[in-house]
C-alpha cells in the first residue's frame, strides 16, 4: 500500500487540531454533524463550556489556533454587514502579540531580500541596527534602525515560515467552509466559503509587504499638502515582498494625549476633518486607525502607520454616503432606507415598508440623546446590521469604514467627549454635496449629473414611445417571480416524485408475486426473495415519501435555534437554582 504524501499528513494532522481544539471550547455538536472532520472531534466537550458565549469561545478558538486564525479574526471583525455585533465586538479584542524571532533568522531574510551574506547585511545597509525588536506580531516583527546617511526608519521583516503556514490554513479552512455549508443554515446564508475566499486573498496580499508599500505611496501622494499629516516616507531601495523600510515616526500614541486637554482637542479636531476628507474626497482610507497605528509628532500632527489594511470607496459610493450622512442628520427614514437599499446588494425582494420601520426605530434609539451619550460610529454600524438581517448585504469597503469609524470615535470620545463629530461632518457633507452637484464645477461631478439628467430628458419621448409600441406588437414579456408559485413547483415535483416511486414500488411487489407463483421455490427460498422484494419496495416508498415531504432539499442544522434551545433550557437552570 502507498504512503500518503508528507503534505497530506500534515494537513490531516493540523485538521485533527482544528477539530481538537474547537471540541474543547464547546463546538463538538456542530463538528459531529460534518463529514470528514467530524472523526476527529473526540468526547472533550461538557455543559460548562457551553454555557459561555458563542461570540467568546469562538475568539477563543481563534486565539488558540494561532497567527492564520488570529488574523481570519480581525478580517471578520471588519465584516459587520455579515456578522452580528457580539462577533464583531468579540472579534476586534483580538490581540495579534506573539513572540519574537531570533536575529539570526531577521539577517537570513534581509540577506535573501538584498543579495548579501547574513554576516555582512547589517554592516552593509545600516549605520545602526537595534537588535531588539520594536513590535513582534505573527505576520511580522518590527526593527529600528538608521541608515548610513543618517536617516531613522524601521524594519519590518516578514516572519519566518509563515506563508507555508497561512498557505496550509487558507487551504483548510475552504474545505471546513464548504463542510459548513452543507450542514448549517447560516453558513450558506452568510456566504462562508466566499468569506474565506475573500480572507485568502486579503491574506495573501498582507503576504507581500510591496502591496502595503503601494498602499503607503498612495496614501502619501492623497495627502501631500495637507496640513495636520505626516506619512511616513517609504525606502524604496530596500523595500520588497519580505521586508519594508520605512521613516521612523518620533511621537506619542495619540491616546496619551489624555493628560493634555487643550492639545488633546486640537488634534482630534483635526483627525475627524481628516478622516472625512479620506473617505469623501480622496476616495483611500486607513483601515485599521486604532490608537497604536496613530501617532502624534512634536507638531501636533496626525501620523498613520500600519498600511496592510486600506479602504477605497469610488466615487458614486462616496455621493450616496454623503447623501446618507445628510438623511440620518435630519432624520429622513424614507431617504436612509432607499439609499441603503441602493447601496447594498439585494438577495431577492426587499420589505421596504417593515424596512423603513425598523429604521425609524433605530432613529428614536439614538436620538434625543446628550452628546456625550451618543456613540456615533455605533449608529452606523448598527445601521449595517440592520440590514444584513433584512438580506441587505452593503459592500466590504462599508463595513471596513464601520469599523474605522468605531476606532475614530473612541478616540474621539476618550480625548474629547464633548466634541460631535456627527455635526462636524453634516455640515462638511453638505458643502461638498453642493460643490459636486454645481453645473459650473467642472472638476467635479456636477456637470456629469447634469448631462446625465439632460440625456435622460431628451431620451425618455423616444423610449416611452417604443414601449407603446412593443406594446401594440404584443412584443412585451413579464416575468412574474413569486415565492408562492416556487413553492407549489417544489410540491408538484415532490408529489410527482412520490407517485412515482409508489408505482414503481407496486410494481416491484407484483412482480414479486407474480415471480413466486411462476417460478416454483422451495418455501424458504421463496420467503427469502418476498423478503428482499418487500424490503426494495419498501426503501423505495420511504425515499419518495421523504422526497415529497422535504420538497426536494434536504434540511440544514440551524444553529440560531439549535443555540436558542439551549439557552432557554440553561436559563431555566439557572432560575430554578436561583429560587433554591
Amino acid at each position: 500500500m502507498s504512503r500518503p504524501p508528507a503534505s497530506s499528513k500534515t494537513a490531516l494532522s493540523r485538521l485533527a487540531s482544528i477539530a481538537s481544539v474547537l471540541a474543547r471550547h464547546g463546538f463538538a455538536p456542530t463538528i459531529k454533524t460534518m463529514p470528514i472532520i467530524r472523526t476527529f472531534a473526540g468526547d472533550d466537550d461538557d455543559d460548562a463550556r457551553r454555557a459561555r458565549p458563542v461570540a467568546e469561545r469562538f475568539t477563543a478558538v481563534l486565539e488558540e489556533l494561532g497567527p492564520t486564525f488570529v488574523k481570519l479574526g480581525q478580517i471578520l471583525s471588519t465584516r459587520a454587514d455579515l456578522l452580528p455585533p457580539t462577533f464583531v465586538a468579540s472579534l476586534s479584542r483580538l490581540q495579534d502579540q506573539v513572540p519574537p524571532f531570533p536575529l539570526h533568522d531577521v539577517t537570513r531574510i534581509l540577506a535573501d531580500a538584498w543579495g548579501h551574506t547574513p554576516d555582512t547585511v547589517l554592516g552593509r545597509c545600516f549605520h545602526t541596527f537595534d537588535p531588539v525588536p520594536l513590535a513582534s506580531a505573527s505576520m511580522a516583527q518590527v526593527h529600528t534602525a538608521t541608515l548610513p546617511d543618517g536617516r531613522d526608519v524601521v524594519v519590518k521583516v516578514q516572519r519566518p515560515g509563515i506563508h507555508d503556514q497561512i498557505t496550509q490554513d487558507s487551504e483548510i479552512l475552504v474545505v471546513v467552509a464548504q463542510l459548513l455549508e452543507r450542514v448549517v443554515e447560516e453558513a450558506r446564508a452568510y456566504h462562508a466559503v466566499d468569506l474565506v475566499n475573500e480572507f485568502k486573498t486579503a491574506l495573501q496580499g498582507e503576504l507581500d509587504f510591496r502591496l502595503e508599500a503601494k498602499n503607503l505611496a498612495a496614501f502619501a501622494k492623497r495627502n501631500a499638502g495637507r496640513s495636520g499629516i505626516h506619512v511616513p516616507a517609504l525606502v524604496a531601495e530596500l523595500s520588497g515582498r519580505t521586508v519594508m523600510v520605512m521613516e521612523r515616526i518620533h511621537g506619542c500614541r495619540i491616546t496619551d494625549l489624555v493628560t493634555e486637554p487643550a492639545r488633546a482637542t486640537r488634534v482630534v479636531e483635526r483627525l475627524v476633518e481628516l478622516a472625512f476628507e479620506h473617505v469623501f474626497v480622496d476616495g483611500l482610507f486607513h483601515g485599521d486607525p486604532h490608537p497604536g497605528n496613530i501617532l502624534v509628532d512634536a507638531d501636533d500632527r496626525v501620523c498613520f502607520i500600519d498600511f496592510g489594511l486600506v479602504g477605497q470607496v469610488p466615487r458614486d459610493i462616496q455621493d450616496r454616503m454623503i447623501m446618507l450622512l445628510l438623511a440620518l442628520s435630519v432624520r429622513d427614514v424614507d431617504t436612509i432606507a432607499r439609499i441603503v437599499v441602493r447601496l447594498g446588494d439585494v438577495e431577492g425582494r426587499v420589505a421596504i415598508s417593515p424596512f423603513r420601520a425598523a429604521i425609524s426605530a433605530l432613529m428614536d434609539r439614538y436620538f434625543g440623546l446628550r452628546i456625550d451619550e451618543v456613540a456615533t460610529a455605533a449608529l452606523f454600524s448598527d445601521l449595517i446590521d440592520l440590514s444584513m438581517r433584512f438580506g441587505i448585504r452593503l459592500p466590504r469597503e462599508l463595513a471596513i469604514l464601520s469599523k474605522a469609524s468605531v476606532s475614530i470615535d473612541g478616540i474621539v470620545r476618550l480625548l474629547h467627549p464633548r466634541f460631535d463629530p456627527s455635526a462636524t461632518i453634516a455640515v462638511r457633507a453638505e458643502a461638498l454635496l453642493r460643490e459636486r452637484l454645481d453645473p459650473r464645477n467642472l472638476q467635479g461631478g456636477g456637470l456629469k449629473t447634469a448631462l446625465q439628467l439632460a440625456l435622460m430628458v431628451q431620451e425618455l419621448p423616444v423610449q416611452l414611445g417604443q414601449a407603446l409600441l412593443d406594446l401594440e406588437r404584443g412584443q412585451i414579456q413579464v416575468t412574474v417571480k413569486s415565492d408562492a408559485l416556487h413553492e407549489l413547483n417544489a410540491t408538484l415535483r415532490g408529489m410527482g416524485m412520490s407517485i412515482f416511486g409508489g408505482i414503481l414500488a407496486g410494481a416491484l411487489v407484483l412482480a414479486g408475486f407474480l415471480t413466486l407463483d411462476t417460478a416454483g421455490l422451495t418455501q424458504a427460498r421463496a420467503g427469502l426473495l418476498a423478503a428482499v422484494i418487500f424490503a426494495c419496495a419498501g426503501g423505495l416508498f420511504g425515499v419518495a415519501f421523504a422526497w415529497y415531504a422535504t420538497g426536494g432539499r434536504l434540511p440544514k442544522l440551524t444553529l440560531g435555534r439549535l443555540f436558542a434551545k439551549r439557552l432557554k433550557r440553561l436559563q431555566d437552570t439557572r432560575s430554578d437554582e436561583a429560587s433554591l
